[in-house]
């Protein structure tokens, strides 16, 4: 499963959230899991049930009820795909130092399904950073999320630009039918 919705938030709205997060104290190296030191990237916690940073966690929360109340490029609501209860919510930096690993997550769960976005309001296609799912690549578009299944293998295309890519990624637990 993948699904792109388009224009789902303010430009506005992310560089706000981006600027928080340039300005905390909080970034870590722990992430992925279980990789070794020179695989790892910048992460910020924001929830990891309950929030770990709260003023980020209040606005993770408000731009998830935003995406959560748009349609996909189908035409289908994403209200009908998850429900609004983050296990986890972080932000990561890449750039063009930092190739991503192919990675799949929540091998054994089915009940989670992640959504993730840029907080970059002026990123575009000549940078780089495309999201590639299985043998599906998206190019990562400010103001639209990817709704998909971490269990597929997924990961970032590499950075062209000088820029520092901040990207936001929910696990919310999938709506059953």
């Amino acid at each position: 499963m993948l699904r792109v919705i388009d224009n789902c938030c303010s430009p506005q709205y992310l560089e706000m959230m981006k600027g928080v997060a340039e300005r905390s104290e909080t970034w870590n190296l722990k992430h992925p899991l279980g990789f070794p030191f020179e695989d790892k990237h910048l992460k910020l916690d924001v929830i990891e049930n309950d929030p770990v940073h709260n003023l980020l966690a209040g606005m993770a929360m408000g731009l998830l009820i935003q995406i959560y109340n748009s349609k996909t490029e189908g035409g289908q609501f994403a209200s009908d795909l998850f429900l609004p209860e983050v296990s986890y919510c972080a932000i990561s930096i890449k750039d063009k130092h930092r190739q991503d690993n192919p990675h799949t997550d929540h091998e054994k769960d089915l009940d989670y399904i992640k959504i993730m976005g840029l907080l970059n309001s002026n990123w575009q296609p000549k940078d780089g950073g495309e999201f590639i799912h299985g043998k599906e690549t998206i190019h990562m578009k400010p103001t639209s999320f990817v709704i998909f299944d971490p269990r597929i293998t997924h990961c970032a295309a590499p950075i062209k630009s000088h820029e520092k890519r901040f990207g936001i990624d929910f696990t919310v637990r999938r709506k059953r039918k």
